[in-house]
Parts: structure tokens; sequence; C-alpha cells
């Protein structure tokens, strides 16, 4: 196994990216890359605290849609808590938040990510790409995954 790269930068990580870490769909592999990364320190990945919401919501759509049995869903979630982001709550956040979902007539639990990306003057790394489109017209920090 190769050696894990040196430095460390700071991407805030979105739960389209988070979800594709535990669930095998389109992209996985590359989000899967950007695990590796975090785990081995080269990359730290930061995240609002809805982030275990949005994840826990994806698993239990996937086993509603009997994608997953229970079982595979809770085995899913306790996995991406062993890896996930660290959590950042700021006092604004969900206020900077709004006032960009507002503005640019974006969805708030997206903004959420984008106000902490802003915030940390980092990149924000999505697997949506309706978001991206959206978003990286006005912040060039905003990354499709895997491009």
């Amino acid at each position: 196994m190769p050696s894990p790269p040196v430095a460390s930068l700071t991407q805030v990580v979105d739960a389209s990216v988070a979800v594709k870490w535990i669930i095998p769909e389109e992209r996985h592999e590359q989000a899967r890359e950007l695990l590796k990364m975090f785990v081995w320190g080269s990359t730290e990945l930061i995240a609002p605290p809805t982030l275990e919401e949005e994840v826990a919501s994806a698993v239990a759509k996937q086993c509603r849609r009997r994608l997953l049995s229970a079982d595979q869903a809770r085995s899913a979630f306790t996995q991406f808590q062993s890896f996930r982001p660290r959590l950042m709550l700021h006092a604004g956040l969900v206020g900077d938040a709004l006032a960009l979902s507002l503005q640019h007539h974006l969805s708030l639990w997206d903004c959420l990510y984008l106000a902490l990306a802003i915030r940390y003057r980092c990149d924000l790394i999505t697997a949506d790409a309706r978001f991206f489109r959206a978003a990286s017209r006005l912040y060039p920090f905003v990354r499709l995954l895997g491009t």
C-alpha cells in the first residue's frame, strides 16, 4: 500500500458525498478516495451538524425503497459514524445559510454547507450536480466530486 500524502487541507463535504461513502452508487469510488484522504490525514473534512440527519435520512430512504434491509441500513449508518467529518456548529451559521438561500434561491440545507465553506474559506465538495451548477457560478470554490 502506498504511503499517504502528507499535506493537510480543509474542505467542507456535503451529504451527497457522505452517502456515497456507504452506499455504492454513481461516483462511489471518487467519494471513497476522498474518504481515504481524510482517514490518512491529508485532508480535513468538516460539515454542519445536520450532516448526520441527512445521511440517516438517505439510508432510511434506501431501506423504504427496499434497496437496503433494515440491518444493512443500520450497519451503513454505523460505518458512516465511524468516519464522519468533524461537525462544526457556529453561532450565526443558520442565519448565514438563510441569507444565502433567500439571496440565491437555493435550498437552506445546501446553504448550510455553503455558509460553512465561506466561513472557513475552503472548498465545498458536492456530488449534487444541480446544486453544483447553481452555486459554482457564484462561488468558484464549490466543486463537483470527481472533477
